[in-house]
């Protein structure tokens, strides 16, 4: 998916974000999503990312500081197809689904066209560095770092000055939600790198951890099922409570049953 990227000059078109459910839903396309974190990672823009799934929604309507994450980021891109489905039915409609599993090679490869440098922080030891490796050799991009994310709040500043030693320019972080947007928002001021993202469990999955779902699973906003039949111990409330719980949000939000 070559990307074409703009010079300085050109760039950094205001993207208005869209009120979802009183959260800043960034209307993005992929290919957008690549071309601005390459650019800004780039051009040296602070910027903080992150994504939306129905987990997320339920998980900020009950923990403030989670939602006050989200409601201060840079980028809000919709994960989850279900938060695509939602956003057109509530009239905030983005253009399509972005995850990070799908395209992550693609921005790599412009991050090696650019010039931009990556860190990645979080999972196990074992798995990031297995990533790490798979990703230099497949994309050629320059990873100047990695880093597991088993490391308690007291460890924290040591973590910190190991990526800003690396300087990097985009910082991936897999950590886990909400972990991965706390830790970034409580750091951001001691974090020396333009672009931070974070990523969930996609560490896990480019080293083969965990397979995906089929395509067509994807396409048709099933990939929670097909992870539900993986791991239904850890993930039958997650998604057999939660999702209803999403659905009436929207159905309250758009007024259905007042």
């Amino acid at each position: 998916m070559p990307v074409a990227l703009s010079s300085p000059a050109d760039r950094h078109a205001q993207i208005t974000p869209r009120d979802f459910l009183d959260l800043p839903l960034t209307p993005i396309t992929t290919v957008s999503f690549i071309k601005e974190v390459v650019e800004r990672a780039r051009d040296g823009t602070r910027t903080r990312i992150s994504y939306l799934n129905a987990m997320g929604v339920n998980m900020a309507a009950d923990d403030a500081d989670y939602r006050r994450c989200l409601q201060s980021t840079d980028i809000l891109y919709a994960d989850g197809q279900a938060i695509v489905w939602a956003s057109r039915w509530l009239g905030q409609a983005v253009p399509e689904r972005v995850n990070a599993g799908d395209f992550l090679p693609d921005l790599f490869r412009a991050c090696r066209r650019e010039g931009v440098r990556v860190f990645l922080l979080g999972s196990k030891r074992e798995t990031v560095e297995q990533a790490a490796s798979a990703f230099r050799a497949t994309c050629g991009v320059e990873i100047v770092g990695t880093r597991d994310g088993f490391f308690n709040a007291h460890e924290s500043p040591w973590v910190v000055a190991e990526i800003n030693a690396a300087r990097p320019d985009l910082l991936i972080i897999g950590m886990g939600v909400p972990r991965q947007e706390r830790w970034l928002w409580a750091h951001w001021e001691q974090l020396e790198v333009p672009v931070a993202w974070c990523v969930g469990a996609t560490f896990d999955y480019y080293a083969a951890e965990f397979p995906r779902a089929p395509v067509w699973m994807r396409r048709a906003g099933l990939e929670w099922l097909f992870r539900l039949a993986l791991e239904p111990r850890r993930l039958w409330r997650r998604y057999l409570i939660g999702n209803p719980r999403f659905v009436w949000r929207v159905l309250r939000r758009r007024g259905v049953g007042r």
